[in-house]
């Protein structure tokens, strides 16, 4: 229902009109009827019609001031006359405010119910289209964020026109005033914590909490705007003037804080140098992009700023050879410690050098490959290492620190040497047993020396006796008079063959030796053995 006010200084007409008029059926109410214009304008202001009625001539407040000022301030409402004097100036002014209809009296109910029609119809028209316009604002209201984020995206990535930069900055009600203009990005490191605080939390809302609690600080201290990007990343856009990179590095270091008090997510946050105007703010965020690169070489959890790469970037090479022979010699030797500090020596110097991540990564291969290659990989199980090298040099593409590599290289490295270790320790174990059986064969035999049972395992004396003392704790010769004597002493309780027979039978060529050796093992000689144990 649309609301019409009737405006007649004549009671007979107000009243004709009033009665007479199916105001419900043509989809009007009547909300009043006034003798004149100030009466009608005291009402409008009350209750402001859809629909003015009025007659031109009247007391106080004529229909023309009273069309005026409706013209003036309540543009929605229309106006229809219904007038007894058909002169051009009345036309003329009811053109000029917009009337929609100038009626001549004497009018008929017929008459009046079909200008109604009509205005009803321009009234149902602009109403769809306030309705539509509606929809339209606050689908433009609910979506204002995306908008200003791709605004934002453009703007970083230098595809905006400068004449364009400070209208869509009205449009979306962006603030960034100043004289400097910088760039930063926010990163969650770890949402391992946060995700397990409650049921069901998933890495979307650490995202969202990220940008909530960065956008409330930045908003806070008027400094800038805050938005994501399309991979939910959180981005600030610094303004002001003199000193703004110095209040910049202190607002992250509070998101930074914050974050990690009130999420439990640590985070890094890339930080670009000050530029002097918006239009070269993408110049600021490359610089951002460039130290967020950094953190796969310095690590998490800090906040790294461009400036500060610029003045340390050294650019210098590595000595991958180098380095990869020192860890060579570590696994060879088995010195697990070792190792560990040669690798995070390697390591240290790849972050020293300051080079970009593809860069780091192909250190670490060759590092890699040349510490195989300085191996005697004949020595260990070829078929597992092997396996394990593939495996290594696949995954660290998929490390987001160069610090988690040097971890999986430690482990890698630490693996190796203790299956060299294993397999030494299987082989040294073979080849000792391997000469207890020889002794076991041939202790009878008085040319059975050191020499001739390294020739028998085709082996050097030195290493020979190295792994034969480690596994047996005694020399050959040791393990060889042990034998020899434990036999005699056999030969002795079980026999009554004379001592230089049983010297003989034992390897002793000399039987003055063997009473010598016999009686230092068990402190008796043969004879006096012999006597005892018969």
């Amino acid at each position: 229902m649309y609301k019409v006010l009737l405006v007649d200084d004549e009671a007979l007409i107000r009243e004709a009109i009033s009665e007479n008029t199916k105001w419900n059926e043509l989809g009007y109410e009547l909300v009043g009827a006034c003798k004149n214009g100030k009466e009608a304008i005291e009402k409008i202001k009350e209750n402001p019609p859809d629909l003015l009625l009025t007659d031109i001539c009247m007391p106080y407040v004529d229909g023309m001031d009273l069309t005026k000022f409706v013209y003036e301030n309540y543009r929605d409402t229309k106006v229809v006359i219904i007038s007894g004097y058909d002169e051009f100036e009345y036309a003329k002014n009811a053109v000029k405010y917009q009337v929609v209809e100038y009626i001549l009296k004497p009018i008929t109910a017929l008459e009046l119910s079909e200008t109604l029609k009509k205005v009803r119809e321009k009234l149902d028209g602009e109403r769809l289209q306030n309705q539509n316009m509606k929809k339209i604002k606050g689908a433009y209201i609910s979506n204002l964020p995306l908008l200003r984020g791709r605004f934002l995206n453009s703007l970083l990535a230098g595809n905006i026109q400068i004449d364009n930069i400070k209208e869509k900055l009205v449009d979306y009600d962006i603030h960034l005033s100043g004289k400097c203009f910088m760039t930063a990005l926010v990163l969650g490191d770890d949402f391992t914590s946060f995700l397990s605080q409650e049921k069901d939390i998933k890495p979307d809302l650490g995202y969202f909490a990220i940008y909530n609690i960065s956008e409330e600080i930045l908003s806070h201290y008027e400094q800038g705007v805050t938005f994501q990007d399309i991979e939910e990343r959180t981005i600030l856009v610094f303004s002001g003037d003199a000193g703004l990179e110095k209040r910049a590095l202190q607002i992250c270091e509070e998101i930074q804080k914050a974050i990690m008090k009130f999420l439990k997510i640590e985070c890094t946050i890339a930080v670009g140098q000050a530029v002097d105007s918006l239009e070269k703010l993408y110049e600021s965020f490359a610089d951002t992009k460039k130290a967020l690169e950094y953190k796969f070489l310095l690590g998490g959890n800090q906040i790294i700023y461009a400036a500060d790469l610029r003045g340390s970037s050294a650019r210098q090479g590595v000595d991958v050879a180098r380095y990869a022979g020192q860890v060579a010699l570590e696994i060879k030797t088995g010195n697990e410690e070792g190792i560990r500090r040669q690798i995070q020596e390697f390591i240290q110097a790849v972050r020293d050098a300051y080079v970009s991540r593809n860069r780091s990564i192909f250190y670490v291969q060759n590092a890699i490959l040349s510490i195989m290659n300085s191996l005697d990989t004949t020595s260990i199980n070829e078929s597992m290492i092997f396996t394990e090298e593939r495996e290594l040099l696949n995954t660290i593409y998929n490390k987001e620190q160069l610090s988690d590599i040097a971890e999986d290289l430690v482990l890698f490295c630490v693996d190796i040497a203790r299956n060299m270790k294993d397999q030494k320790d299987s082989y040294c174990k073979k080849q000792a047993i391997l000469a207890l059986d020889y002794i076991d064969k041939n202790y009878g035999d008085a040319d059975v020396s050191l020499n001739t049972v390294c020739s028998y395992l085709a082996m050097s004396t030195s290493y020979f006796s190295s792994i034969f003392k480690a596994y047996t704790g005694e020399t050959f010769i040791e393990a060889l008079t042990k034998k020899r004597i434990e036999r005699a002493k056999l030969l002795l309780e079980n026999t009554a063959k004379k001592a230089y027979e049983i010297a003989d039978e034992v390897g002793y060529s000399d039987p003055h030796y063997f009473s010598s050796t016999f009686k230092k093992m068990t402190g008796m000689t043969p004879t006096e053995y012999a006597k005892r144990v018969r």
